[in-house]
């Protein structure tokens, strides 16, 4: 993190603006300032080799905050925190732009991260720009299933299918499935090989919710969170599949459920990775 051995957390937070000859007053409001949002007003005094390691990381950020620059970059400054701590200071990162409405550049793999920091997301594969949009924009309307892949959490589920042409209409028959299913009347020009996107939140669970593609799946795992529940399945040809449920389902491991696909909530994509529109 760059801080000088040294120095306190205090003078290494302080430093830029010593140098800059700003007066002893105005370094302690703005260091104090910094130390609060930051949680590190009992931790002045100490050296770095006296802290841990998400201690020395926002007394790294700290350092940039006290100057007041009218842009910040920030190259994954939350990865060596705590589940609880890093909860905490995206909150207080988001805060703080609004407070000192300065520009943040954000550098992550966490997209959990992105979609809660940012006004606008960049997503980018092997160096290359996939695709830029405010953050629901990304999650409603990916444009290739890498995006598609990267935004949400669970992860949006993939399956393997292909598309052939009836009347006009584009029909889907899912890999290892015997049911078949038309396509939105915005994706009926493609066809051959396809990826079928859904979100889990997207399945309906239950008998009478058909009015998608029809599907029975295994459960294999249930991950329980309080107020909703994810699924962890398979289905019959094997591809794995979550589902969101709600908190109160009684669905354990074993079970079979039937689910449906609403034809409105999939996204299509070619074999190229590009998501039909």
């Amino acid at each position: 993190y760059a801080l000088y051995p040294h120095m306190s957390v205090a003078e290494n937070m302080s430093v830029g603006l010593r140098i800059a000859g700003v007066s002893k007053d105005a370094i302690h409001k703005k260091v104090a300032s910094a130390a609060e949002i930051l949680q590190l007003t009992n931790l002045l005094d100490r050296l770095p080799k006296q802290l841990s390691g998400g201690q020395r990381q926002r007394v790294a950020i700290g350092r940039a905050i006290v100057r007041n620059p009218k842009i910040f970059l920030f190259d994954e400054p939350l990865s060596n925190l705590d589940a609880a701590l890093r909860l905490q200071m995206r909150l207080e990162l988001a805060k703080l732009r609004q407070d000192l409405k300065a520009t943040i550049v954000y550098v992550t793999h966490d997209q959990v991260e992105a979609m809660t920091l940012a006004d606008k997301i960049v997503v980018m594969n092997e160096g290359r720009i996939e695709q830029i949009g405010a953050p629901l924009d990304l999650y409603q309307r990916p444009v290739s299933r890498f995006v598609a892949g990267f935004i949400g959490s669970p992860k949006m589920n993939f399956i393997e299918a292909s598309v052939a042409t009836e009347a006009g209409r584009g029909v889907v028959e899912i890999d290892g499935e015997t049911g078949r299913m038309e396509l939105p009347k915005a994706n009926a020009k493609v066809e051959g090989r396809v990826t079928i996107g859904i979100r889990p939140e997207d399945i309906r669970v239950g008998e009478g919710k058909e009015d998608g593609f029809p599907l029975n799946v295994k459960v294999g795992v249930v991950e329980r969170l309080g107020p909703n529940s994810y699924a962890y399945a398979h289905m019959a040809g094997g591809s794995p599949m979550t589902i969101e449920l709600d908190g109160k389902s009684a669905v354990k491991v074993g079970d079979t459920l039937r689910i449906a696909m609403p034809q409105d909530a999939i996204h299509v994509f070619r074999e190229d990775g590009k998501a039909v529109r």
